[in-house]
């Protein structure tokens, strides 16, 4: 009977090794994956920034040519 036992809790033992072996496998992919999500965002975000840096150039060229042309008070 204990023999029994014992291989029945080392069966258990197997399979409970193989399904954290697969969860470490998961766990792997996620987190590849979120690097890869926070890299986008992290783009995403420089992105922004340059174009609303590039707006506000473009608004002072033009506040600029606007009060040349006589259009805004100085």
């Amino acid at each position: 009977m204990a023999e029994t036992t014992d291989n029945i809790i080392l069966e258990h033992l197997r399979v409970m090794r193989a399904d954290m072996g697969d969860v470490k496998n998961d766990t792997r992919d996620i987190k590849a994956r979120l690097a890869s999500i926070e890299s986008y965002i992290a783009t995403l975000h420089g992105d922004q920034t340059r174009s609303g840096i590039k707006l506000d150039d473009l608004m002072q060229r033009i506040e600029r040519l606007e009060k040349r042309a006589g259009l805004l008070d100085a």
